[in-house]
């Protein structure tokens, strides 16, 4: 049933290419007629007689470049994405090493403030209180005594529960 599916599929694609040509050849044919007896007899004076062929081949055009488009979509998705994506992997090795020192830039400053947990001011890691408000910082493990974020509800270096 699958190649039968597969077998319709490019029977239906083949039509679409061949109707698609077959539109804009007759479409641009119309539309060159169209337009020279237009702009001819605007210069004679005449009134333009074969104007309608104008009418009737830019719609014939357009849907003749709508169905080989469509006729041709596979190959033209594969061009594009055999033209982007090493594009995109250049941009993605360039802008690398740029976005890893943004990263290790915000984790050293990171480690280098602490945020008061009063009125969310950051200050430096090394203070005891919040210079905005005076807040205390950290505070002290009940378990192990290491000094430890005044957020912090479990103990960094012994584990212990610190909102008991």
């Amino acid at each position: 049933m699958e190649e039968d599916d597969k077998k319709k599929h490019n029977l239906t694609k083949r039509g679409l290419q061949v109707i698609g040509i077959i539109l804009i050849l007759g479409g641009l044919a119309c539309t060159v007629i169209g337009s020279v007896n237009f702009f001819s007899s605007i210069g004679s004076g005449e009134i333009p007689s074969l104007f309608w062929l104008l009418m009737i081949g830019l719609p014939m055009l357009t849907i003749g470049v709508a169905m080989l488009t469509f006729g041709f979509r596979r190959e033209i998705s594969s061009y594009v994405k055999n033209e982007t994506v090493p594009v995109l992997n250049e941009a993605g090795e360039e802008l690398s090493p740029a976005a890893e020192t943004l990263s290790k830039a915000l984790k050293e400053g990171a480690a280098d403030t602490l945020c008061c947990p009063g009125c969310g001011a950051e200050n430096s890691a090394e203070l005891q209180f919040c210079e905005q408000c005076g807040t205390a910082l950290t505070k002290t493990c009940p378990a192990c005594g290491q000094s430890v974020s005044a957020q912090a509800r479990f103990c960094g270096h012994c584990g212990a529960n610190l909102n008991e």
